[in-house]
């Protein structure tokens, strides 16, 4: 199973976390884990490119870890951006847990600035 862990502070979505193999398939026909992969990496190639921001990526291949959190900043422009590309992602991946409940588990929890 996957458990993604969209992260909020102050309101805003700052970051997400995911672990695991969905397990639905065999790796390279599994659709599910290709379904949160693509969302996934959506959104950091948006927050990158679209919103301009440094991110902090954690990846481990084997574990299938992945994290990406918003680096510090003050810009209110680039923030609205990436609630809005972060909430799409929220929205999508929370569709495909809804239709594969067995393999993807979404939770959203409210974390401190100090703690991603």
């Amino acid at each position: 199973m996957t458990l993604v862990q969209v992260l909020r502070s102050g309101g805003r979505l700052v970051g997400f976390k995911a672990k695991g193999h969905t397990g639905y398939a065999q790796a390279g026909q599994d659709i599910v884990c290709a379904g949160v992969s693509t969302l996934i990496q959506t959104a950091v190639l948006g927050l990158q490119e679209l919103a301009g921001l440094d991110l902090e990526i954690k990846q481990e291949q084997k574990s299938g870890f992945f994290s990406c959190f918003i680096v510090t900043t003050d810009d209110e422009t680039k923030l609205a951006k990436a609630d809005l590309i972060l909430n799409l992602m929220y929205l999508g991946l929370q569709q495909i847990a809804l239709d594969y409940q067995k393999y993807v588990q979404i939770v959203l929890k409210e974390v401190q600035k100090d703690e991603f």
